[in-house]
């Protein structure tokens, strides 16, 4: 008989738009992980985090993480032998020794971290301070800034003319558009080609040559470098006594 188990992976990745460290937080809590849990959560390598038959149950524990921000997988393991069967972690090396699947979530009661402990009020003796009355004098005094004495005498304001004060920008021409419209869709657009003039060579002076011939003169060909004259001043001949 062939039972389904179904694995919650989580390898440290965490689910797009949250921060990790707040991810970290919420597993820590959710998974009553301790510093040595959590090296190992966030190491990069797969882990299971529980196993369960429950497809339901195993839903809601992958639903419960991706909500905090753990990018968990659920993975299905097939046992063919029996359900009781031990199953093999896929994700662990051959011969390597398996990771620790005694993770659990938190029940869900009350809030998910523990409120921050209330600080005690501060006991301070006032019988001591007392308030100053009020003269209308303020608390600070006002910065007094020197006014600056400019000669303007020299300085005239010209006629208006009627000019302006700076160039108008040149008026550009309004271009006539032609009426668009849309098309409906999938119909074949009309494409505006150029006209050209067409050319009319003169080909009476041209003549096909047969196939496999030589298009270049001889004059027009590579000729290549000088054929080199070999030295043969130390060759002699000897007279061919051999008979035959």
């Amino acid at each position: 008989m062939t039972s389904v188990t179904y694995a919650i992976v989580f390898n440290g990745d965490i689910v797009e738009g949250f921060d990790l460290i707040s991810v970290k937080a919420h597993v820590a809590k959710l998974l009553r992980a301790d510093e040595g849990k959590m090296k190992l959560l966030f190491s990069g390598k797969p882990i299971i985090l529980k196993k369960t038959q429950d497809k339901t149950e195993a839903a809601k524990y992958g639903i419960a993480l991706k909500k905090v921000g753990a990018k968990v997988r659920v993975k299905i393991l097939k046992d063919k032998a029996s359900a009781t069967t031990p199953i093999a972690s896929p994700v662990a090396a051959p011969k390597a020794k398996a990771p620790p699947t005694d993770f659990s979530l938190a029940p869900n009661e009350g809030p998910l971290f523990d409120p921050a402990p209330k600080v005690a009020s501060l006991d301070i003796d006032l019988s001591k301070l007392f308030l100053g009355e009020n003269d209308g004098s303020p608390l600070v005094e006002p910065k007094q800034v020197e006014q600056a004495d400019i000669d303007l005498s020299e300085y005239s304001v010209a006629e208006n003319d009627g000019s302006p004060l700076a160039e108008s920008a040149p008026v550009v021409k309004k271009i006539e558009a032609p009426d668009f419209h849309l098309d409906i869709p999938g119909a074949i657009l009309e494409t505006l080609r150029e006209t050209a003039e067409q050319l009319d060579p003169d080909t009476s002076s041209m003549s096909l040559a047969f196939p496999g011939s030589d298009l270049l003169n001889p004059d027009e060909k590579d000729q290549g470098p000088a054929p080199e004259t070999p030295d043969t001043s130390s060759i002699t001949l000897v007279p061919n006594t051999a008979s035959f």
